[in-house]
């Protein structure tokens, strides 16, 4: 029922007549009703949302062989000193090396080389090409005046807002013009390289961050097919080369010095599969290339190496932790199944037990199949290495699937490769790789099969990079071309700063277009064993980047390794690469659903089903 005398008045009215009411009272009851009173207030109460806002700045280098030229030479990846691109993906193709020369020290050097190939950066109000220091410098208050301040990229209106690419604090030279892309280069060759260092701020808010990026397929073709392309026997018609050819790795820059470095000591145990399907030249190829990876190495000190072999039901000893040049490979026997988490896990325990303090301890799994072992659950393995003796599993929680058995649990009763025995070494090597002080693991798939399925629908490639390798450290090759290509794994694997991706710019690009277009997830916390490509950008090891301003500093370095590559002539590449951010309060980690139809890098997205 409706009261025709039903009215609203503003709270302001209410109070004025209760405010009449309350006087006429006070009037008629001669001051009867009142009563002591107090009223304490709270004034001026606000809530304001806070601020997530991602700011980038960089700089990028190129080397064509011209600018910089003073400051290097070419030399062989082996030699001592050498700065070493690898090419493992195409055994035709070899790795670029050079050396940095010059009047000063040998950081010195590679300095003023970088200076010297540095030819655009954000923010260079001077427009010497190289970016100008911020030090000490509060980036988020920075504004349209101010000559260092950062900048948001990728809108609609940057142009006419005059920010990111058109902001008139980033370099105008030979190379770039307001509005051109980053790496805008267009007669890349076969030795080339180049990379740019981007740092990314939070304002106010710590966040979650991703990189990711996606190819621009309407710019990338194959261009004018030329003569020597159309005659080359890698020419596949409709397959833009380039992508496959370029290499690309991305690491977490933490001294934003643009370099991956290896600038400390290092100390690797090789575990080296001796199993009975590696036979007759196998075997021959597998001891040559462990004899060019040791020879690889640094003789300057810096560098240690030891190994141990996996087959044959056992885990051998063939070398504690030595100078490269007083490592001796012995004569190695081969046969039986592969007990991969023994092999880790003593590889492992040697690391911990005779390494040094502050080396880097990599341990470098060669191997062509998944793991195989007994189900002989009482059966433990043991080696003497260097001297001292080691048993697997560990009797540390967790080193087999069940701590109340000595041995492990996943074995099988035959040569198959069974999904307990995959997690159960996926375990084993998570825990060697995690925390601080935790081992880098490297893997080389020599299989004839680099993809062979392990018998339960698994990919052989997938499980060994994805549940075996530290994230960015898995290489694949025959092995009949790890002679030729073991001194480039050395000077991979041996980076101390760490690196999340090694690959193809293909891969790389599949790689940042993952996760609903959010791309790869970073992690906050580098001393945590979160594998960037691998793991569920939820998990608990993943951790935010925090905000305030602070920099961040990540490396995307890609060249072309030397070959005769007529099947790349005249190819275009053109690909979008950028950061995504998240608040990190009530958030996972797990990423937003996108709610426009278009990931976080513009691809489309189907929409979710609920």
């Amino acid at each position: 029922m409706t009261n025709d005398r039903q009215f609203s008045v503003s709270r302001r009215k209410v109070l004025a007549g209760l405010g009449t009411i309350g006087i006429a009272s006070a009037g008629a009851g001669l001051g009867t009703t009142a009563y002591f009173s107090d009223q304490e207030t709270f004034q001026n109460n606000q809530l304001t949302a806070g601020t997530l806002d991602l700011l980038v700045d960089w700089e990028e280098h190129y080397f064509d062989g011209s600018a910089g030229m003073e400051y290097v030479e070419y030399v062989d990846p082996t030699d001592e000193g050498a700065y070493v691109l690898p090419a493992v993906e195409n055994p035709d193709a070899r790795a670029i090396a050079v050396r940095f020369v010059g009047d000063g020290t040998d950081q010195e050097n590679k300095d003023a080389f970088w200076d010297a190939t540095s030819i655009e950066a954000l923010p260079d109000p001077d427009n010497d090409g190289i970016q100008d220091s911020l030090d000490n410098v509060d980036v988020c208050a920075l504004g349209p005046e101010d000559g260092l301040r950062l900048a948001n990229v990728g809108n609609e209106d940057a142009e006419e807002r005059s920010e990111g690419l058109y902001q008139s604090n980033r370099t105008s030279n030979d190379h770039t013009s307001a509005g051109d892309p980053l790496i805008n280069l267009g007669d890349v060759k076969p030795g080339d390289f180049g990379e740019v260092t981007f740092s990314f701020h939070l304002c106010d808010n710590p966040g979650y961050v991703w990189v990711n990026g996606m190819l621009d397929e309407e710019l990338t073709g194959e261009g004018v097919i030329t003569e020597p392309e159309r005659n080359d026997p890698q020419e596949v018609d409709g397959v833009v080369e380039l992508l496959d050819e370029l290499q690309v790795r991305m690491w977490y820059d933490p001294d934003c010095d643009n370099q991956a470095e290896r600038t400390g000591d290092v100390d690797v145990m090789l575990a080296i599969d001796t199993s009975g399907s590696i036979q007759g030249q196998e075997q021959t190829d597998l001891e040559a290339g462990i004899g060019q990876f040791v020879a690889a190495l640094p003789t300057d000190g810096s560098a240690q190496v030891g190994a141990v072999s996996f087959g044959g039901g056992n885990v051998t000893g063939l070398s504690g932790l030595a100078a490269p040049g007083s490592f001796s490979l012995p004569s190695l026997s081969y046969g039986g199944n592969t007990p991969l988490p023994a092999a880790i896990d003593i590889a492992d325990q040697v690391l911990d037990d005779q390494g040094r303090p502050d080396a880097l301890p990599v341990i470098v799994v060669i191997s062509d199949g998944g793991p195989n072992y007994s189900d002989d659950t009482t059966l433990t393995y043991s080696a003497t290495v260097g001297g001292s003796s080691y048993t697997a599993p560990r009797t540390d929680s967790g080193f087999s699937a069940n701590d109340g058995t000595v041995g492990y649990d996943g074995g099988s009763t035959d040569s198959s490769v069974n999904a307990a025995e995959q997690d159960e070494t996926a375990v084993v090597a998570d825990l060697v790789k995690a925390g601080a002080g935790g081992s880098r693991i490297a893997v080389l798939n020599i299989g004839d099969d680099p993809n062979a399925d392990l018998g339960d629908g698994t990919d052989l490639s997938v499980y060994l990079q994805t549940e075996i390798a530290s994230s960015g450290f898995y290489r694949e090759t025959p092995v009949s071309n790890f002679p030729d290509v073991a001194d480039d794994i050395a000077n991979e694997v041996t980076v101390e700063e760490e690196v999340f991706f090694n690959g193809t710019l293909r891969a790389a690009l599949d790689a940042m277009m993952a996760n609903d277009g959010r791309g790869i997830p970073l992690d906050g916390d580098r001393t945590t064993g979160f594998d960037e490509v691998s793991d569920p950008e939820n998990d608990p090891d993943r951790d935010a980047f925090t905000g305030q301003g602070v920099t961040h500093c990540l490396g995307f370095q890609w060249w072309l390794p030397v070959d005769h590559a007529n099947q790349i002539q005249g190819d275009t590449v053109a690909f979008d690469v950028g950061f995504y951010a998240e608040q990190s309060r009530h958030n996972d980690g797990a990423g937003q659903t996108p709610e426009n139809g278009s990931a976080q890098n513009g691809t489309p997205v189907a929409p979710t089903q609920e």
